[in-house]
């Protein structure tokens, strides 16, 4: 089987549906690859709660659906607000009085950190000594929220003690990393630019932890999708603990230069809450979270944007061992899925004296084991093989391991002996990937990404192409193709040599599109295959009677009319004979009755 090549096929659904909220921005392309499970190979996985504004998988969530999604700030959920108990108190400063109420965290020059404890003095006498014990100063006894009052905190006797604050907030050298993915419903601001007579924006985003800074990447978008991680190596905590994230709108030169910029807003993260929360902590896959971008000096509480991250503070021991997520592959590859439709054989080279029990075996070369379909017993020369019969693979594109061949196999099954091979043939698909990849890259909304059908036309075969399609049972049109297969051992020329015709459609497109638009493996539904209109099988007289007794009048009925010929010659020679016998025998008991040519 030779040839390969693209072309494109309009996906089931395919056409709009923009995304409201947090997706109303298009999304590039990322690496979703390492989210997709093993299993999902075979079958559509549908157990787990998609939390996307329109319902539908796209990119985004694949990737990240492991980090719990959060609409607010992590410290205001109900799930965490509790636990993210403050570590320490926080003092704003000021220099002077403060001017404006309103603007008061703006006008803050910093913030003092300390834990304060007050500590009630048992009562005392005249004399100084304490009532309890006359003998004794008068002691100093810690009184907590759940004592229900004084003399009870007394009666407990929990005195003063001078707290070990290294003990309780052991210092630690430590990693962080904001792993920042988008901003969206920023309010249209900055230097308010335009370009084809339509607002045009440069936005990148600042952030800050103690005397570090760190930028990303401008984008030209108003809702930019950064997919950017700030790294803050050598951090120490208890320490500079207030890390600000600011978007902001760039003035940039002709060489590329940042010249001037204004600010959008900004949001700050306690980064102490975080490390002593034992509970964050433990999070393996730490919970996305979306937080208000605040311009404190312009419009002091009113938010201006929002921005989506996650964030991790790794122990740097543990650096190495622990790797940064790679969220920013945009446009690298892209998660596929190949689905192989074989159709029907025709003209099978017979192995089992006039017939052949044909099966199909397919292998994405490097991708897994060869997959294959059922049997077809008993498959004449001039008849079909007929299979319906839907394969699946997943992969990524580009991957450099990979040749995107698939090895196509006719074989025929033998219970006794091995196998015979009676044609093959490797395909290439890599023009196919490719034009998928092409057409989707930059997308993430399954309703706007595409299919990619192998057609007539790629093989350079003069055929309307768009006549030439199949169907499934919930009329969707697969183009299809047929190969002319060969066998080593018969010779290579496709017309003198082919060995068998195969009847197959072949369709690529991403695994996002796939989520939405499932199929199952096999005639299996969703997008079930009809069943193929094959004569009666062999079957087990025992358990499937009546498939065997149709099996028996079918092969009687095969027998008679492949013997339909000779026997309309032996009937008409038994015809010949009887009528020449009748003729000799009354001519022996009738003598002269029949005149006999002299």
């Amino acid at each position: 089987a030779g040839g390969g090549g693209a072309g494109a096929g309009a996906g089931a659904g395919a056409g709009g549906g923009d995304e409201v909220g947090e997706g109303d921005e298009v999304l590039d392309v990322v690496d979703i690859y390492s989210a997709i499970r093993p299993e999902d190979d075979e079958e559509p996985d549908r157990q787990e709660v998609i939390d996307t504004p329109d319902g539908k998988p796209n990119a985004e969530w694949l990737v990240f659906r492991k980090h719990t999604k959060f609409t607010e700030p992590l410290e205001k959920t109900k799930e965490w607000t509790d636990l993210f108990e403050p570590s320490f108190e926080e003092v704003p400063l000021f220099q002077g009085r403060v001017r404006d109420y309103k603007r008061r965290n703006a006008e803050a020059v910093g913030v003092v950190k300390c834990r304060i404890k007050v500590f009630r003095k048992e009562n005392e006498t005249k004399a100084g000594k304490s009532e309890l014990n006359p003998e004794r100063d008068p002691e100093y006894f810690e009184v907590v929220s759940s004592d229900p009052s004084i003399p009870d905190a007394l009666e407990k006797c929990r005195p003063y003690k001078q707290y070990n604050i290294y003990e309780t907030f052991a210092e630690a050298t430590v990693e962080v990393r904001v792993y920042c993915l988008k901003a969206f419903q920023v309010t249209p601001g900055g230097f308010m630019r335009e370009e084809n007579g339509e607002g045009m924006w440069l936005q990148y985003l600042e952030a800050r932890l103690g005397d570090k800074k760190h930028e990303s990447d401008v984008v030209k978008s108003l809702n930019p999708n950064f997919f950017h991680v700030f790294q803050f190596a050598d951090c120490v905590i208890p320490g500079p603990s207030q890390l600000v994230i600011t978007l902001l709108d760039a003035s940039i030169a002709p060489q590329g230069m940042i010249l001037s910029t204004k600010k959008i807003g900004t949001t700050t993260i306690d980064l102490e809450d975080r490390w002593f929360c034992q509970e964050w902590r433990d999070e393996k896959y730490k919970p996305r979270e979306v937080r208000d971008l605040i311009n404190e000096e312009e419009l002091p509480g009113v938010s201006q944007g929002k921005l989506s991250l996650f964030l991790d503070i790794v122990d740097e021991t543990k650096a190495a061992e622990q790797p940064v997520e790679d969220i920013k592959v945009l446009g690298k590859t892209l998660p596929m899925e190949l689905r192989v439709i074989i159709w029907n054989t025709l003209d099978t080279a017979p192995k089992d004296s006039y017939t052949s029990d044909v099966y199909i075996s397919c292998e994405l070369l490097g991708v897994g084991q060869p997959k294959m379909t059922d049997t077809h017993y008993g498959v004449k020369v001039k008849a079909y093989g007929m299979f319906n019969y839907r394969l699946k693979w997943k992969c990524k594109f580009p991957e450099m391991n990979l040749e995107y061949l698939m090895r196509i196999s006719v074989w025929d099954e033998n219970a006794l002996t091995s196998h015979k091979s009676i044609a093959e043939g490797v395909l290439p698909l890599k023009k196919l990937f490719k034009d998928c990849f092409e057409r989707n890259q930059g997308k993430t909304s399954p309703d706007d990404m595409e299919f990619v059908f192998m057609t007539p036309r790629d093989m350079g075969q003069d055929t309307d192409a768009d006549k030439q399609v199949l169907v499934d049972e919930e009329n969707f049109k697969y183009p299809y193709i047929w190969y002319k297969m060969v066998h080593p051992n018969f010779g290579f020329n496709r017309e003198k040599n082919s060995q068998a015709k195969l009847q197959l459609s072949i369709q690529v497109m991403p695994r996002a599109k796939a989520r939405a638009n499932p199929a199952g493996r096999a005639r299996n539904g969703p997008s079930k295959l009809a069943e193929p209109g094959r004569p009666p099988q062999p079957a087990n007289p025992i358990l499937e009677s009546e498939k065997c007794k149709a099996y028996i009048v079918y092969s009687i009925k095969e027998f008679f009319g492949r013997c339909k010929g000779t026997c309309m010659c032996l009937c008409c020679c038994l015809i010949c004979g009887l009528i020449l016998a009748a003729i000799a025998g009354i001519q022996m008991a009738f003598p002269g009755l029949l005149p006999i040519p002299g």
